[in-house]
């Protein structure tokens, strides 16, 4: 696979409730930003996937599993696989999430809406 590049604001955007993701994957793992908007929620869900999200700028506060945590910036949290989470943005939010393995649903969904 080719080495590339992008500017993260710039990716395409695939909105959701709550927030608009920007995914960039290579072949096995993905970094995903998301922009959130004070107040917007992220429904419950699971996926197989392991997940790391570290806030870059913002507040939110997030379950993982039956625990709630706020975080700020630079702030990490871990989300294994199969286990339901959620959020709530207190403030406008960046957010980077990696996944893995790559989230081929989300890239789907991009490429659909795109």
């Amino acid at each position: 696979m080719k080495a590339r590049y992008a500017q993260t604001a710039s990716l395409p955007g695939l909105e959701v409730p709550g927030a608009v993701l920007r995914p960039f994957a290579g072949e096995h793992l993905m970094l995903m930003r998301a922009e959130g908007k004070a107040g917007s929620p992220l429904a419950a869900h699971a996926h197989p996937h392991e997940q790391i999200t570290l806030v870059v700028s913002g507040r939110l506060r997030l379950r993982i599993g039956e625990e709630w945590l706020e975080l700020g910036p630079g702030d990490i949290a871990h989300v294994p696989s199969n286990v339901e989470h959620e959020a709530v943005f207190i403030e406008d939010s960046v957010v980077f999430d990696a996944f893995h393995p790559v989230r081929q649903d989300l890239l789907d969904q991009l490429r659909t809406a795109l």
